[in-house]
């Protein structure tokens, strides 16, 4: 059988004018996986991400490890199914009606980015606006048309490689969500409420073969936990 591993990407720069950057942070656990998969004994036979600088810079940490030990790293390829869903847009889009409805969420907006809990707030509600589908707006794209893209390209890569392949693909919380919805059935609240647990640098992983595909693991994060640090598990 074919292996998936779904990675999210490192510790993003939340709050820092280029929040793509990987922070610090986020750097160390790209690192630490990279070192984790190499002691596990993976081999990868193809590597992926799309063009997010928090995913690039966390596919390059990992491969940079590989070579420093000697172990071929294949070809970095890019797929745009494994782009993060805009989530700016979305908040932008909603926070118009949502202040409408309820204007002391205006505290929090004047907070957005310098408060997390102002942030969380006002992302999660804004998230479950669009993914209920009953606040659609012009020119954003709907959870569901995210998705079914995801979904496509997913398949895509499994029929690139072939049975008895190992695929990296380093993406971010929604792609990998929207994967867990299709191949599980999850409602869009279910979803988008289970993207919010995606750990920076975990690992999901699906098997596959002709005969279809099966979830093999969820956002593990062995290597991290082994850290034993307080502050090693992030989730932006």
């Amino acid at each position: 059988m074919g292996i998936i591993y779904m990675i999210r990407h490192g510790q993003a720069s939340f709050g820092e004018d280029n929040y793509d950057r990987l922070s610090e942070k986020g750097v160390r656990q790209a690192g630490i996986l990279g070192e984790h998969l190499i002691n596990t004994g993976l081999r990868a036979d193809a590597l992926y991400s799309w063009t997010l600088q928090r995913q690039q810079a966390t596919a390059k940490e990992v491969i940079s490890r590989f070579k420093e030990h000697g172990i071929d790293a294949p070809e970095h390829s890019l797929c745009e199914a494994l782009n993060e869903l805009d989530a700016r847009a979305v908040l932008v889009s909603q926070i118009p009606d949502m202040i409408s409805e309820n204007p002391s969420v205006k505290n929090d907006l004047d907070r957005i980015y310098t408060d997390e809990k102002s942030f969380k707030r006002i992302f999660e509600e804004a998230m479950l606006r669009w993914v209920s589908g009953d606040f659609e707006k012009p020119g954003i794209e709907s959870w569901d048309t995210f998705s079914s893209g995801v979904w496509k390209g997913i398949k895509d890569i499994m029929s690139r490689h072939n049975d008895a392949k190992k695929v990296l693909l380093f993406t971010s919380g929604g792609p990998i969500a929207a994967t867990m919805q299709k191949h599980l059935g999850l409602s869009n609240e279910h979803t988008i409420r289970l993207s919010w647990q995606i750990v920076n640098t975990s690992v999901t992983r699906f098997v596959y073969n002709s005969s279809g595909v099966a979830l093999a693991g969820f956002n593990e994060i062995s290597h991290l936990e082994l850290q034993n640090e307080k502050d090693i598990i992030t989730y932006r």
